[in-house]
């Protein structure tokens, strides 16, 4: 796994399908969503996508850390700022559809390559370890967070995560 701070001189507006979670709730099997969310969006998006179009989660909304509080998470693709401007009503038949802007800052970004969901966890594990780390040199905003799946691929690529910092 490798980190290096990445400046994002561009919001990125993306649309997509959304849940509101807690870490401890995805202790659990009974209480977990992201596992359905994703399925839920590979489902019923992918196939509209472009082929090898990135698609992105995205972290926000935290009510405080990763520890206790609660925080959304979007299944989505990149939109232009038009396209997100025209909201719902551009996608027939779909009701459930939320956008979110990627902000522009200073992103801590955590690459790692292999099966997922598998590659994704370990790349969280390895982003929870490195903030709780005692002589860790950044300190994260808890703002917007987010998964850059590189060519879109949900079952076995490269998958960036973008961790907001001061």
């Amino acid at each position: 796994m490798t980190s290096q701070i990445k400046e994002l001189t561009e919001a990125l507006a993306c649309k997509g399908i959304g849940i509101c979670t807690t870490n401890i709730a995805e202790t659990s099997h009974e209480t977990a969503k992201l596992g359905r969310l994703w399925q839920n969006f590979y489902q019923g998006h992918v196939s509209h996508l472009e082929e090898g179009e990135d698609i992105y989660g995205i972290y926000h909304n935290y009510e405080s850390d990763d520890d206790i509080g609660a925080f959304d998470v979007v299944a989505s693709w990149k939109t232009s700022s038009q396209q997100a401007q025209l909201g719902n009503d551009a996608i027939p038949n779909v009701s459930n559809m939320v956008t979110v802007t990627i902000p522009t800052g200073k992103y801590l970004v955590f690459s790692e390559q292999g099966n997922m969901p598998n590659t994704v966890m370990n790349a969280w594990e390895k982003v929870w370890e490195y903030f709780n780390d005692p002589s860790c040199e950044h300190t994260r905003v808890y703002d917007v967070d987010f998964e850059r799946y590189i060519d879109g691929n949900l079952e076995y690529g490269q998958v960036d995560l973008y961790i907001g910092i001061e």
